[in-house]
C-alpha cells in the first residue's frame, strides 16, 4: 500500500492529539496502544499479497501455463 498524505505514521499516531484524547476516553495507555499498532505492523509486513501468492504458483512466471481459458 503506497503512503499518502491522510496515513499516520506510528509516531505522528502516539503524538496526534485527537488520537490521544480517544485513547484518554476509553482508558487505554498510550504504551499499549504503541504496542499494538507495532504488533500489527509486524504481521502486515508479514503477509503475503495475494498477487504474489498467485506469481509464486505459476510455473517459471508464465500466466499460459496456469491459464484454463487458454
Amino acid at each position: 500500500m503506497s503512503k499518502t498524505r491522510e496515513d499516520l505514521t506510528i509516531t505522528e499516531a502516539l503524538h496526534d492529539p485527537l488520537i490521544a484524547m480517544v485513547l484518554r476516553a476509553d482508558g487505554v495507555k498510550l504504551d499499549d496502544f504503541k504496542r499494538l499498532l507495532e504488533t500489527a505492523a509486524r504481521k502486515r509486513e508479514q503477509r503475503t499479497s495475494p498477487v504474489g501468492k498467485f506469481l509464486n504458483v505459476i510455473p517459471n512466471n508464465n500466466p499460459a501455463a496456469m491459464c484454463s481459458y487458454c
